[in-house]
């Protein structure tokens, strides 16, 4: 499948053989993906999700499936698929209208696609899409099992199918997840909500927002959530009107602040904090540092270079196109005083850390990243960050590939040290195939140290989460 001109990944189920390396013998556990598995307009988010888990067994071959989730967009998608004539996208989404006009699309919000990312909560499998409710999958054959309420916390009164956020926080050391949803409408609300190890979930509080802000991610320290509210606004008559899509619906107001707010977990006032203006999608991490908060995100100068960049899948090769967002780090004090610096010069994205360090603290943060503006493809290489040393160890896989969000695996999950392995995929843009790839963290420069071609496309992923163990047993991970 050639991701820039749409087409449908397949379904898979194989085993995977190493091409080049060998596959580390401690490396243990499942990584699930989560991403767009087939294309359905010219925006790049607009794709039905289709998970897939490898699973890494000792002494065993590595083992691949992937299987997309039956929202009702995969149900007409694949119903309109073989038929000539057949209306694309079949239904609104995020980034397209359904042909027809706006009276096709009047008071229709987007439809679910479950594409985002992918979490085991309560030892559930969920497929997740910030703007519904999970999907619960079955965790060893992927099936898809339907909607999952949370036990009623997603269900408030008159108000079916809450938005869970696509990024959740765990605080290992709390035995805690925290997420958040974005209640879009006549009172934009934001809706916090928390997993304690072993219980349910609960909704425990809604703060009124000023404005329909774009929140797709937070960050947690061990004492507060923080949400950088950047002024991406939804003009919701626009969108509502079947005017326009949702994505298009986001303006920029490059005059309004980036309110930044701190959600104290043991309750209590938030506190909203003024800065000037930028957007990010996604955060490293936060922690405390005494009575500050800091915290490190990928910042982009504004809305608008990130959806011209996502309109249009042919972006992802023309390099006068690509956003170029870099990592920053924020501090804030009790004052409401904000610090903020770039880390590194490099063009980044898809920031990730070790999640054991979640809530307390990294030096290194891992990501995909581009070394060279204006060379091609975006973000073909990997790259670790040294935070203290401002210095970058990266891989480039050259024009044509694209890397993905990397996790990291502890080699000795006890062993709180920076050993360990980077697993991600690398998609090979024009040919339409995906290689899982495993690196030594510490050694990023080297290369691979073990390669896993995929025989199917497992499509342009975008978030994923690696599982220790059994789901069925009890974790250090939720």
């Amino acid at each position: 499948m050639d991701l820039r001109h749409g087409g449908w990944a397949r379904e898979v189920d194989a085993e995977l053989h190493p091409s080049q390396g060998r596959v580390p013998e401690g490396l243990a556990g499942t990584l699930y993906r989560n991403g767009a598995g087939n294309h359905l307009s010219d925006y790049v988010i607009d794709g039905d999700g289709l998970v897939s888990a490898v699973t890494f067994t000792p002494g065993r071959p590595v083992r691949v499936r992937s299987r997309y989730v039956r929202t009702p967009s995969y149900e007409a998608a694949l119903g309109a698929r073989d038929k000539p004539g057949a209306p694309r996208p079949p239904v609104r989404l995020g980034g397209a209208n359904a042909p027809g006009g706006r009276l096709r699309n009047l008071l229709r919000p987007p439809a679910t696609q479950a594409n985002t990312s992918v979490a085991v909560i309560d030892g559930r499998l969920l497929a997740l899409w910030e703007g519904d409710t999970p999907w619960e999958l079955d965790p060893a054959t992927l099936a898809t099992l339907g909607r999952c309420d949370l036990d009623g916390a997603l269900e408030p009164p008159g108000r079916p199918g809450s938005p869970y956020s696509a990024h959740p926080c765990w605080d290992p050391r709390a035995g805690e997840l925290w997420n958040f949803g974005c209640v879009y409408g006549p009172r934009p609300q934001l809706v916090i909500y928390r997993t304690r190890r072993g219980g349910s979930t609960r909704r425990l509080r809604t703060i009124r927002l000023p404005h329909r802000y774009m929140v797709h991610d937070f960050a947690m320290t061990a004492t507060h959530l923080v949400f950088c509210l950047g002024p991406v606004i939804l003009d919701l008559r626009a969108m509502m009107s079947g005017r326009q899509p949702a994505f298009q619906a986001m303006r920029w107001h490059a005059q309004e602040p980036t309110r930044i707010l701190l959600v104290p977990r043991a309750g209590g006032p938030v506190r909203t904090v003024e800065a000037d203006p930028w957007f990010q999608w996604h955060f490293a991490g936060a922690w405390d540092d005494g009575v500050d908060i800091v915290f490190d995100l990928v910042r982009f100068r504004s809305w608008t270079v990130m959806h011209e960049a996502l309109g249009s899948l042919g972006h992802l090769t023309d390099p006068d196109c690509l956003p170029v967002g870099r990592l920053w780090r924020y501090r804030v004090d009790t004052a409401g005083k904000v610090e903020s610096h770039q880390l590194h010069r490099m063009p980044t994205e898809w920031p990730t850390i070790d999640p054991r360090r979640a809530t307390t603290g990294h030096r290194q943060v891992y990501g995909a990243a581009l070394t060279d503006p204006g060379g091609g493809v975006a973000f073909s290489a990997l790259v670790r960050f040294d935070t203290e040393r401002g210095e970058a160890d990266t891989y480039d896989y050259g024009p044509g590939r694209l890397v993905g969000e990397p996790l990291f695996v502890p080699r000795d999950p006890a062993r709180l040290d920076d050993q360990g392995w980077l697993v991600g995929y690398v998609n090979d843009i024009i040919g339409g195939r995906t290689d899982l790839v495993v690196f030594d963290a510490q050694a990023v420069a080297d290369g691979p140290v073990c390669t896993l071609p995929v025989p199917e496309s497992l499509g342009y992923t975008f978030h994923g989460y690696f599982f220790h163990g059994h789901l069925l047993g009890q974790e250090s991970t939720p």
